[in-house]
């Protein structure tokens, strides 16, 4: 039987491309980079005002865990406790507007003129807890944080506060404003030292809404009710101008 010896099959001097495929070219490689720009540019923007939209929610449900701490701490503590909104503090070229929880340590019914944690003898109620508002130039923790502004309790103007029972709403808060939470966990006007008979209320929003640059005008009404409770409604303007209740 005769065997045939086939001929070695010699190596290609180039490795086959698949039929159908092909790298780029420098101009399509430019088309792409050209239009992801584009795209960076249009959704960036809209990226950004998203962003800032998330941290005024998030601003507004800190405030209302911080007022509504005014009766748990109440409670945990035996002592009457007290929100103080104010007054608007400006160290330097910055402003920011102070919201603090003070218990009253030395059982007088009434808020201190300064505290501190733990207190001392020239500021006898205690510090519970503080949170900031940004309202203008560099601040943070006690303005000095280097944080750019963010929020405004107006719509109007960054150094007005906009509310009910605290406010005139016209006026640069210069004077601090005070609730006491009693041990019947009412809601108190130290002033006349009766009970509220409406909510107190607290205007959040962003300070781009006060300027015009975040749109919607997009703001949450915090509420202190007369029984001490705190609820939080967003609010959004709409084209004739009416704030209009969203939720809450």
């Amino acid at each position: 039987m005769m065997s045939f010896l086939l001929p070695l099959a010699r190596p290609l001097p180039y490795a086959p491309r698949p039929r159908g495929r092909r790298g780029f070219s420098l101009i399509e490689l430019l088309a792409v980079v050209v239009i992801l720009g584009i795209m960076f540019v249009i959704g960036g923007g809209e990226i950004a005002r998203a962003w800032k939209r998330q941290k005024l929610q998030s601003a507004s449900t800190d405030i209302r865990v911080l007022f509504q701490r005014a009766l748990s701490e109440m409670q945990r503590r035996s002592m009457q406790t007290f929100i103080q909104v104010g007054p608007l503090v400006t160290p330097g070229s910055s402003k920011y507007m102070p919201l603090y929880l003070v218990g009253d340590a030395d059982g007088d019914g009434a808020l201190a003129s300064c505290f501190a944690n733990p207190p001392t003898v020239a500021c006898p109620d205690l510090l519970i807890d503080q949170y900031n508002i940004v309202v203008t130039g560099l601040t943070g923790t006690m303005g000095t944080t280097g944080v750019d502004q963010e929020f405004s309790l107006s719509a109007d103007f960054t150094d007005q506060v906009q509310s009910t029972f605290w406010s005139d709403n016209t006026t640069p808060w210069t004077n601090p404003r005070v609730l006491r939470c009693d041990f019947q966990g009412r809601a108190i006007d130290p002033t006349s030292g009766r009970q509220i008979v409406a909510p107190a209320t607290l205007n959040l929003t962003h300070v781009d809404v006060v300027g015009g640059s975040l749109m919607p005008p997009t703001r949450y009404v915090l509420s202190i009710n007369p029984v001490w409770s705190v609820r939080v409604a967003k609010q959004i303007k709409d084209a004739s101008g009416t704030w209009v209740t969203q939720n809450g």
